[in-house]
């Protein structure tokens, strides 16, 4: 059986709560084990689906920190300015001996997830995990980048000269990119999956991703270091850059 590293019946808070994020803020999809509804990241929730089980569960209390902590990263790095949509995705039993949580062995949540995150039109997909080149999902992949939906994906943590999703960063070309690990002095982390000698078909970037501050989901503070830290960062780089294009091509008709 595949293992899904990380990330079902519709969450407590319904997607008709998208029409309450504030007008003109970006939308992430944070697909993830689950966000808590920390006190930093209460105003930034709007929604949250869990597609990792069939049994109804508790909206915005993830049994793992993992996607609080990529969602905390994110909303630092947006200035706060940005609404997060989470979709739990991780297994309601757990994770196998050995295996890192949260975990999926079915590709069907994920899909759907994607799947879900286009209808919305959310701004960008920010997934933080290793995923398999399931038909399904890179037909949903495929579909997110052919809407001009940015899609930003963890390279992986495995200490490769490639990148893990190559297959998924390759269907959304062009909007989508792989991320990679350094320190805050730009070293590359010793565990980040590197790009190939000669990329092709691909966007990959750097980012920080060593002993990042974030929060658990308890609300404590914590330090975070991998592929996964560094994707959320990514994410918010991408959305100020293209307000910022906006705003240019924006014409200004005060006066």
């Amino acid at each position: 059986m595949r293992l899904f590293s990380l990330l079902s019946v519709l969450s407590l808070v319904p997607a008709a709560g998208l029409a309450a994020a504030p007008s003109g803020r970006p939308i992430v999809a944070v697909i993830d084990s689950g966000v808590a509804r920390t006190s930093e990241l209460a105003p930034l929730l709007v929604a949250e689906y869990d597609v990792g089980t069939g049994t109804p569960r508790e909206a915005f209390a993830p049994r793992y920190d993992h996607g609080t902590m990529v969602a905390t990263i994110l909303a630092r790095e947006a200035n706060h300015d940005v609404g997060i949509v989470s979709f739990r995705i991780d297994d309601e039993a757990g994770c196998p001996e050995g295996a890192a949580p949260p975990c999926q062995a079915n590709a069907g949540p994920i899909e759907r997830a994607i799947r879900e995150a286009t209808r919305l039109k959310v701004d960008a997909i920010n997934i933080s995990l290793t995923l398999s080149d399931d038909p399904g999902i890179l037909d949903a992949i495929r579909d997110a980048g052919a809407r001009g939906i940015t899609v930003v994906l963890a390279a992986g943590n495995d200490g490769l000269d490639h990148p893990k999703n190559l297959g998924l960063a390759r269907a959304a070309f062009p909007y989508a990119v792989l991320v990679g690990a350094v320190d805050r002095a730009g070293t590359v982390w010793s565990g980040t999956n590197r790009p190939d000698a000669n990329p092709a078909g691909y966007h990959y970037a750097w980012q920080w991703g060593v002993n990042v501050p974030t929060t658990a989901a308890n609300g404590t503070a914590t330090m975070a270091t991998g592929t996964s830290f560094a994707t959320p960062i990514e994410t918010a780089r991408l959305l100020a850059a293209r307000r910022q294009t906006t705003a240019a091509l924006t014409p200004d008709t005060a006066g």
